[in-house]
């Protein structure tokens, strides 16, 4: 009887190989009339025994063929699927701001009141080790009992808070004064028509503007992909990291694929007109600012490719340079450039006032896959070639990295929508909930063509449905941390405590303060990681020439020590120095020129 292929039954899921393990045992002469049975008839025998298995959900789960000629066979490696184990990470951190809501509430409603710095560190822990136990396999093997055991028990402690709070001093009305806000542009534009002069900067000569209220929402949102992308661009190099985590090659979803995804999604939430009407922004001037951004971001690209450079040149440690990843020389700091600059110009130039950002991701995302359609993709991923395959030149030394441009302008787009929906006085969960279940919906949709008229998930061609599926993680994050501010709200008290209160200017925020400091430090934080990140590897190299020897409880707490020391400088170096001043001061430097 014939039998399939070895490399055939290696990249069959799993459910596939233990029932064609079963098929064989139990019909070892399979007939077909008065034939015996080719290997199709073999392959379709097993696929009609699992298919009646197959629900909804096991298309979250399973992994997608791409239409040839990317076929399993001449990837470099075949496509992992983790679409929803993504999300029940996620889950833990957002779970763990409920648990400091809780603490704070246990706190205040004891008279205790910590200083500043002591809350932040209790923040730290409650909110930074939970993520790491989750994507590490010390000190637990399974992370999806962890993180379902983890939320239970954050939801059980609240529900304790809540019925101590009832039981001590009754029903409440929330206490006034919780929504961070300022001045509004509509409060502005209608002052400015009453007559009143508007504040002029004496050095730029420009109109001052009233700054745009704090969001919540997205200050969360920034903070927790700071921090758990700092923890695994770390962790991914230690022996106690669990692969199922890291970054996929040709197809596939991980959770290290979320990282450049949603730093795009957060400079789109931050656009120009995300929380300002058109009408009071000043577009030579933004753009003047989107431009300067994007020049901070490309030197931060350059330092880091010249760096990389010379460590490879003087062979002092061997360092992962993944041309399959971005590029040659391109890295996520010229991403996260073109996303900026180009983004912000075709936000205020090119989109008409009548078309919604996410109408815009839609166009960009159809156009993007008629040009991976059309021969682009395979240029791109070059089926069965070695890696040097078409790098010749600067531009095929860099082909991922200007393949994905139209998908950063699409996830941009996202963004920009999500800023517009989210703002402080109008942030409702429904009209994410449907966005996430559309976006969601791809996923099927590429699982029923096989491939063939959309590409599954692909972060290095950052392809449609590779920005859907980072536009419904955000949406389903952004929705879970709305639930859960919305549930601290309910244990306020009078006596707030200094765990949720602005250094800067004294106002009470939902954010707790640990988040704000990270959402402050910014790309900062960012930078301090990736530099630490070599620092920390080149002393563990040094010390430990077998890495391996440290897996377990050493490696957690190298893990956990690094994160501290990360946030300890960022914090440190915002004494001194900000990419906020940096850009005031050379804006200024530029109005006087």
């Amino acid at each position: 009887m014939p039998t399939l292929p070895a490399v055939v039954q290696q990249n069959l899921p799993p459910e596939l190989r233990q029932a064609l393990m079963l098929h064989d045992k139990r019909h070892q002469q399979l007939q077909i009339g008065s034939r015996l049975a080719t290997d199709q008839d073999l392959i379709d025998a097993v696929k009609k025994q699992w298919k009646p298995h197959l629900f909804i959900l096991n298309y979250f789960r399973v992994d997608s063929l791409p239409r040839p000629p990317f076929t399993r066979e001449l990837t470099n490696m075949p496509p992992r699927s983790k679409y929803y184990e993504t999300f029940l990470c996620t889950c833990v951190f957002i779970f763990a701001i409920l648990l400091v809501r809780c603490v704070d509430y246990l706190l205040t409603s004891r008279k205790l009141r910590l200083l500043p710095r002591s809350a932040t560190w209790l923040q730290f822990c409650i909110l930074t080790i939970p993520f790491t136990v989750c994507v590490l396999d010390f000190p637990v093997k399974n992370y999806a009992i962890f993180s379902l055991t983890f939320n239970a028990i954050c939801v059980a402690v609240y529900l304790g808070c809540r019925l101590h709070k009832r039981l001590t001093q009754g029903a409440s009305s929330t206490p006034p004064g919780l929504e961070a806000g300022a001045q509004t542009d509509a409060a502005f534009i209608k002052a400015m028509e009453n007559g009143q002069q508007a504040p002029v900067d004496a050095e730029t000569k420009q109109i001052t503007r009233p700054p745009p209220p704090y969001n919540d929402l997205l200050a969360i949102y920034r903070s927790i992909v700071y921090i758990s992308t700092a923890v695994c661009i770390f962790a991914r190099d230690q022996p106690c990291w669990n692969n199922d985590f890291s970054k996929t090659h040709s197809f596939g979803t991980g959770l290290m694929d979320v990282g450049i995804g949603c730093f795009v999604v957060c400079i789109g939430s931050l656009g120009p007109t995300a929380s300002r009407r058109i009408d009071s922004v000043d577009r030579s001037q933004t753009l003047r600012k989107a431009a300067l951004q994007s020049v901070i971001l490309t030197a931060c690209g350059l330092v880091k490719t010249i760096s990389v450079a010379v460590i490879i040149a003087a062979k002092k440690i061997q360092y992962d340079a993944a041309w399959a990843e971005y590029g040659v020389h391109w890295n996520a700091f010229y991403s996260l450039a073109v996303a900026r600059g180009l983004g912000a110009t075709l936000e205020l130039l090119v989109l008409p006032r009548w078309l919604p950002p996410l109408g815009a991701a839609l166009i960009s995302a159809v156009c993007h896959e008629a040009l991976l359609a059309g021969g682009l993709a395979q240029l791109v991923l070059a089926p069965g070639q070695q890696q040097t395959h078409n790098r010749s030149n600067l531009i095929g030394q860099n082909r991922e990295g200007l393949a994905s441009i139209p998908g950063l302008i699409t996830l941009y787009f996202c963004g920009l929508q999500l800023g517009r929906w989210l703002k402080p006085a109008e942030a409702t969960p429904g009209r994410l909930l449907a966005l996430m279940a559309a976006a969601a919906a791809v996923r099927p949709l590429t699982m029923a063509s096989d491939g063939f008229w959309l590409l599954p998930e692909s972060r290095r061609l950052m392809n449609p449905a590779y920005c859907a599926w980072l536009l419904a993680f955000s949406c389903f994050c952004l929705c879970g941390v709305w639930l859960v501010l919305a549930a601290g709200k309910k244990l306020r008290l009078d006596g707030d405590s200094t765990a949720f209160v602005h250094e800067g200017t004294g106002q009470t925020r939902l954010t707790p303060i640990h988040l704000q400091q990270v959402d402050s430090a910014g790309l900062l934080y960012f930078l301090v990681s990736n530099l630490l990140t070599g620092l920390f590897n080149l002393i563990i190299s040094r010390l430990v020439p077998n890495r391996e020897s440290l897996d377990g409880a050493p490696c957690f707490v190298i893990v956990l020590g690094y994160t501290m020391v990360t946030f300890s400088v960022s914090r440190l170096a915002t004494r001194w120095f900000t990419f906020r001043d940096l850009q005031t001061a050379l804006m200024r430097r530029f109005w006087r020129a």
